[in-house]
């Protein structure tokens, strides 16, 4: 994956500021799909029949094979809720209106094919006389144009993968002696006028990924193989969206027309809210990711059932579900992950039979049934970790705890039942700095970098265990212009020595929220890069609660997280767009032009209200200058650090790049030089003694699931493990910090 994928990853991460990975997400399918054996073990003969299967499946027509759509009353229920809600009660409401309408019309064009490469211009001008009429069934609850709209889309999937197969399975050879180009990105390009232009847009597209794996070696044959997969699977996840999943991308185009923040999930995408923000999930406690048309258990989670099982692996495919001791095992090959997810999760104490193909054998080897009792699992992968370095200055040594914080995560559940070991933010790292005391450490570190954010209490608790109980944190004001403010919980100062906060582009939310407090009650430095500005606070509502229960039994209408305030500083300043300035910059990558809240059309504008009263702990402002001198200082002679800046210059070179070559000379000269680079930072950073993670990777030509996983898990343990130079500069100003503090 490359450089600039991995930033797009981390945007999208904050836009709805809750990680949902694919182990978490549970989608169910409408209808129970067909299975080719229902009991026993699979095997190598049932594999077989499956593959036999899915070809005659493929010489069938589209239409049998893919899911029906069409609209349900509980979309119209859902649709209606939230046009309500949205134009009455949101913090910056907007009429649905035909402003509104236009938006939306075009916001639903973009989402189902934000590059451009499946529609028309004619398709989208075939709907342009409703255009207009979008708020109108939106407030009705008529969603049909969706729908039509969708399947329109879905044929055109249908039409150009055909046309993309057809390169692969023909003669058909590539010409890598022209001088043609291939754009990167196509969001803001006008809409393709003729078929032709489109062909030729994908024959450019297949080109490139054909010339991308051609750059690392791969043969023509094993090329065609894998791209024939990856087309395979890319068209399989837009043609298995189910009538949910439309309604939801519709309604969706709706909620991000009036905030980027603001968002409709469906019933089964509501499940999952709870999952990130508590850490915990009933289930078998693994990862699962797509690799081709299975499932693949990407991570075991530790302590959970599966590892208990000793029977379960990173690599394992899973090829069927059966539910409880015994009865029929369901087939899941060439599921949707999410709807593979759902038939794992289950209650706490219930069976399920997980039947695996183990990743280190080939396809013809005998699978194996596991049965696990299901569980609460804590994913202790999310929560605060420590980690300490040693620092000496002026002859002593002195210890610094750094604390990565990935999420401000809170068991909501668990709180409001008062369980005694509820899980959330503030409790664990109220621990973590208990355990640093003891150590004698002299200061602490908090990384927060790419946190998109959480709990908005668990921000205001977290500051409170270093600027104590009962102090203003943040004001909050609602669409009636009403301020009230967050206060800390009652609990005294834990830390009262240095700090220093870590924050990057996607630090988002309740991470600027910190940062901030840090920053005004003058408890310590806030370094890195300028925040994400997102300075808005959601409420997550069942919109199920506005419905009459006896007139409608069980009504499935999904949630809505809509924005209900803006926050500010206790200085009186939004982070709105602006986010959080650093006293001490360090080198970034990222574009704030294109990254950020700022880069958002519908977004907030900067504001500010009166401040509050509140007491800083110390000046800081000679105490930054100070240190920052010193940092200043410290770097220029740091190789370590000019290894950095120079990775940081390239990379952000190489992201910027709007289009490639497709010609093969040109394109080998330009990997040459990458080869070139990589190799003289790696030597820099061998000499350094520093491990082999840098920021700068060449392009592997694969997609994600792609890649050898048992190599992909070991550099991510790597990177986890690794103190990185701008993780060791903090850790060297929180010292500096505590000669003056």
């Amino acid at each position: 994956m490359t450089i600039r994928s991995r930033i797009r990853l981390l945007a999208l991460v904050v836009s709805s500021c809750f990680v949902v990975s694919a182990c978490e997400s549970s989608v169910l399918p409408e209808q129970p799909r067909p299975s080719i054996a229902q009991v026993g073990s699979v095997g190598a003969p049932y594999l077989a029949a499956v593959a036999e299967a899915n070809s005659a499946a493929a010489k069938q027509s589209d239409s049998e094979i893919l899911p029906a759509l069409s609209s349900r009353s509980d979309f119209s229920r859902a649709s209606i809720l939230i046009s309500r809600i949205l134009s009455t009660f949101e913090y910056n409401k907007q009429p649905l209106d035909e402003v509104m309408a236009g938006r939306i019309f075009d916001a639903y064009f973009d989402a189902l094919d934000p590059q451009r490469m499946f529609l028309l211009l004619s398709d989208i001008e075939k709907f342009h006389p409703h255009r207009l009429d979008t708020a109108k069934m939106i407030s009705h609850g008529e969603l049909d144009m969706a729908f039509d709209i969708y399947t329109l889309y879905r044929e055109r999937v249908q039409e150009y993968y055909q046309y993309v197969f057809s390169l692969l399975d023909s003669d058909h050879e590539f010409d890598f002696t022209k001088d043609e180009v291939f754009s990167l990105d196509r969001k803001k390009l006008p809409w393709v006028r003729t078929k032709e232009d489109l062909h030729e847009l994908w024959r450019q597209r297949v080109k490139n990924d054909f010339l991308r794996l051609k750059l690392v070696g791969r043969t023509d044959e094993q090329i065609i193989e894998r791209l024939r997969k990856r087309y395979t699977n890319s068209q399989k996840l837009i043609l298995q969206a189910n009538s949910e999943d439309v309604a939801e991308m519709f309604l969706n185009a709706y909620a991000d027309s009036t905030d980027p923040h603001t968002s409709y999930f469906s019933p089964t995408s509501a499940k999952n809210f709870n999952v990130q923000l508590s850490l915990s999930v009933e289930g078998i406690g693994a990862v699962l990711q797509k690799r081709d048309e299975y499932a693949q258990i990407r991570e075991v989670v530790a302590g959970g059932p599966a590892e208990k099982s000793g029977q379960i692996k990173p690599g394992d495919r899973i090829v069927a579900v059966g539910q409880g001791t015994e009865g029929p095992m369901e087939d899941v090959i060439d599921w949707r992950l999410d709807d593979i997810v759902a038939k794992v999760r289950g209650e706490r104490g219930s069976v399920v039979r997980v039947e695996i193909l183990p990743g280190d054998e080939g396809l013809e080897s005998e699978t194996k049934i596991v049965h696990i009792i299901r569980d609460k699992v804590m994913m202790e992968d999310q929560a605060a970790k420590l980690k300490t370095l040693e620092v000496e200055s002026e002859g002593d040594k002195k210890t610094v705890g750094i604390i990565t914080i990935p999420s401000f995560y809170e068991d909501f559940e668990g709180r409001s039942s008062k369980q005694a070991d509820y899980k959330s933010v503030t409790r664990d790292v109220k621990k973590i700095l208990k355990d640093l005391n003891e150590q004698g450490a002299s200061a602490v570190v908090l990384d927060l970098r790419n946190n998109g954010g959480g709990s908005l209490s668990e921000a205001a608790n977290l500051s409170g265990l270093f600027v104590g109980p009962m102090n203003h944190i943040v004001q909050v004001k609602d669409n009636n212009d009403r301020i009230s403010h967050v206060r800390s919980n009652h609990q005294e100062i834990v830390w009262d020595k240095p700090v220093v906060v870590m924050v990057n582009r996607v630090s988002a939310s309740a991470s600027e929220i910190f940062a901030a407090a840090i920053q005004d009650y003058g408890r310590g430095i806030v370094v890195g890069d300028d925040t994400w500005g997102k300075g808005t606070v959601q409420t997550l509502t069942d919109l199920s609660d506005f419905i009459n229960k006896s007139v409608v039994q069980n009504p499935e209408v999904g949630a809505l997280k809509w924005t209900i305030q803006m926050f500010f500083r206790v200085n009186g300043s939004s982070t709105q767009s602006k986010g959080v300035q650093p006293d001490i910059d360090f080198p970034s990558i990222v574009n704030h032009e294109e990254f950020g809240e700022s880069s958002y059309p519908n977004a907030l504008p900067w504001t500010q209200i009166e401040p509050v009263t509140y007491r800083q702990f110390k000046d800081m402002k000679p105490i930054i200058a100070a240190v920052a001198k010193r940092h200043e200082e410290r770097t220029k002679s740091s190789e370590a650090w000019q290894l950095l800046v120079d990775e940081v210059a390239y990379s952000a070179k190489l992201s910027e790049r709007k289009e490639v070559s497709l010609n093969y000379e040109t394109r080998l000269q330009e990997r040459k030089e990458m080869e070139e680079q990589r190799h003289e930072f790696n030597e820099r950073r061998k000499k350094l003694g520093q491990s082999d993670v840098g920021i700068f990777r060449l392009d592997d030509g694969l997609s994600f699931g792609e890649g050898n996983l048992h190599e992909e898990l070991e550099n991510e343990k790597r990177r986890k493990e690794n103190i990185d130079t701008p993780t060791r500069e903090a850790v060297n100003i929180a010292v500096d910090l505590a000669d003056y503090y």
